[in-house]
């Protein structure tokens, strides 16, 4: 079991681990390339802004080989760092990213198989919804948190804030349209998000061209600040 802010006992942590650290953070960068060496300064120039948890994502055809880079150079380097796969539709994935390595697993949908297998075991769990039905159906089905996608299409804040009237308790991750910005981050927690999730916006495509890591990290410490007043 890794512990939180200590060295790396193992190369995977638990729900309840999972949990404690993005409740915490309350900010996941999501990520793809199919370069290696690219996701590496990505990761890095991420974690020296100041995040602690980054979803990279299962969008290429080598996006396994890519993570398990990831979580080689994590373990070497980030070892605080939690490091989970998104866009996972299947057992399958969700096994091969866990095998080497995944803390946990994000998915754009609900699938049933892969809330049984996450629950069976000790796998934090994020599946995607979009109404209140949805968010409720992954909670029974073992979800830890559950991802409104795409949040801004779906009527942004105030569609959160009708969500939790009725269920006050629900854990979500707000992703898809989220702004690096003071005003848009304050309206959704304000709203009621549990954590937020940043890809566009955050690696934008002419510093991804130019390798502008610097621009990322200053851009992730912004956040990552006006987060933790949250």
């Amino acid at each position: 079991m890794r512990v939180y802010g200590e060295e790396l006992l193992d190369k995977t942590m638990t729900q309840q681990e999972v949990f404690t650290v993005i409740n915490h953070y309350k900010f996941i960068p999501l990520f793809n390339n199919d370069d290696a060496e690219i996701s590496k300064l990505a990761l890095q120039a991420a974690y020296d802004g100041g995040v602690r948890v980054f979803e990279f994502t299962n969008r290429s055809a080598n996006a396994l080989e890519v993570f398990k880079a990831l979580v080689d150079y994590r373990n070497k380097n980030l070892k605080d760092l939690v490091l989970g796969a998104g866009t996972i539709l299947n057992t399958k994935d969700a096994q091969a990213f866990r095998d080497v390595g995944s803390d946990f697993i994000v998915a754009p949908n609900i699938s049933v198989e892969v809330g049984i297998w996450c629950t069976e075991n000790n796998v934090f769990w994020c599946p995607g919804a979009a109404t209140l039905n949805e968010i409720l159906l992954a909670q029974s089905l073992g979800a830890d948190l559950v991802k409104i996608f795409p949040a801004n299409f779906l009527g942004g804040p105030s569609y959160l804030k009708a969500l939790r009237g009725p269920c006050p308790d629900i854990q979500v991750l707000i992703t898809g349209g989220v702004e690096p910005n003071e005003e848009n981050l304050k309206a959704w927690f304000d709203a009621g998000a549990t954590a937020v999730g940043m890809g566009s916006n955050l690696f934008d495509k002419k510093a991804m061209e130019q390798k502008d890591f610097s621009s990322i990290q200053n851009l992730c410490n912004k956040i990552t600040n006006i987060i933790s007043k949250y």
